[in-house]
């Protein structure tokens, strides 16, 4: 597969991975409702990762590309039944927060590997763009990293 086509097939994976998300962080930020701080940062990351999803298509259309609807599919269902896993559990903000923490880390590599793919192809555009996503995931992954011990703190009491 040329250099060009790889880049391309790793922004779909992304879109769809972005979009996987959405309905992930929905059900954790519901579910967070005792904790304001961490419900407000998971809805402006909502509203972060939406943004990701646009900038991903665009991407995609300098390119002449479509995202994948069948990844995109695969994803949403995935990400629905995630977003549900932990609601039985007692300790489900410890575990949404570790998921989440996770989650952000795999968007970076990813991220990152698309930002040095990019970058080989002399597409400054979606180097830009990936900048842009990468600020935002590693912010939000700050954030948990920071709030993670306050969220067992909450649970071992």
């Amino acid at each position: 597969m040329p250099n060009r086509d790889l880049l391309v097939s790793w922004l779909k994976d992304a879109h769809a991975m972005e979009r996987a998300l959405i309905p992930v962080l929905e059900r954790h930020a519901e579910q967070a409702e005792d904790r304001p701080e961490l419900r407000a940062r998971l809805e402006r990351h909502i509203g972060e990762t939406k943004h990701h999803v646009d900038l991903v298509e665009r991407c995609l259309e300098r390119y002449g590309e479509d995202p994948s609807t069948t990844k995109d599919l695969m994803g949403r269902a995935a990400g629905t039944l995630q977003g549900f896993a932990t609601a039985p559990f007692g300790d489900r903000l410890v575990k949404n927060s570790i998921a989440d923490y996770a989650t952000e880390h795999f968007e970076i590599a990813s991220y990152e590997g698309i930002r040095a793919a990019a970058e080989r192809l002399n597409d400054q555009a979606t180097v830009q763009d990936c900048d842009t996503i990468l600020e935002d995931e590693r912010d939000m992954a700050r954030f948990l990293s920071e709030t993670l011990p306050h969220a067992v703190d909450t649970e071992i009491r």
